[in-house]
C-alpha cells in the first residue's frame, strides 16, 4: 500500500505514531525543574526549583538536572528563599540540600 492509497485517518494515525510526544512509554513532561545554583552569601551550592509551586518540596527527594543533562537525586533540606525570577518572572525557590558522603579511595601504601 502506497502513501497515496492511505485515507486521512490512516495518515493521522501514522503521524501520531511517529510523534515522540504520543509515545505512551515516554516520560511525562515535568512541571518543575531543579538545578544546582551557587550560594553567593555562604559559599557552596543550593538547589534552585522553578515551576508553579516550587516552595512545596522541602523534605523530599527530587531529580536535579546538571548542565550536561544528567540527573542526580538530592534530598531538599530547608527552604531558603522564594520569589520570582528576574528574567522570566517564573516562580523560584532555593533550598539547602543534604550532602551525600563522599566515597573515599584508600591509598595503597
Amino acid at each position: 500500500m502506497q502513501n497515496d492509497d492511505l485515507t486521512q485517518r490512516e495518515r493521522e494515525n501514522l503521524n501520531r505514531l511517529d510523534d515522540p510526544k504520543s509515545d505512551p512509554s515516554a516520560k511525562p513532561e515535568r512541571r518543575h525543574r531543579a538545578t544546582y545554583a551557587r550560594d553567593n552569601r555562604n559559599g557552596g551550592y543550593l538547589i534552585r526549583v522553578q515551576g508553579p509551586y516550587p516552595e512545596k518540596f522541602a523534605g523530599r527527594e527530587v531529580p536535579v538536572v546538571l548542565k550536561s543533562g544528567k540527573e542526580h537525586n538530592e534530598k531538599l533540606d530547608k527552604l531558603i528563599w522564594t520569589g520570582a525570577d528576574q528574567e522570566s518572572g517564573e516562580r523560584v525557590a532555593l533550598y539547602a540540600f543534604e550532602a551525600k558522603p563522599r566515597e573515599q579511595e584508600e591509598l595503597a601504601f
